[in-house]
């Protein structure tokens, strides 16, 4: 929806979706957690996310992989060495 749409609340996700909207909340803040969103605009308790460079390159592995499991390992695993370089120089430089 996101990638459709464009930026959205939590409120724009659950009229969408016809869902409660602390089930909307909840979605995207777990979206949000996992990186494949990200805050855009942000006034007090309100906020409008936009989909993130990971969630991006997440529909994209999810569309040739067919699964979204199998997207996420992809991805995982894609940022696996880099994450391991970096805590690498962080041991390095302690």
């Amino acid at each position: 929806m996101f990638k459709e749409k464009g930026p959205l609340s939590p409120g724009d996700v659950s009229q969408q979706l016809n869902m409660p909207k602390y089930k909307a909340l909840a979605m995207v803040s777990c979206l949000s957690s996992m990186g494949l969103l990200e805050p855009l605009y942000i006034k007090g308790s309100y906020k409008i996310y936009k989909i993130s460079l990971v969630g991006q390159q997440f529909l994209e592995r999810a569309e040739k992989a067919g699964t979204a499991a199998a997207a996420m390992e992809d991805l995982l695993l894609a940022q696996q060495p880099a994450n391991e370089s970096q805590q690498g120089k962080e041991a390095a430089t302690a």
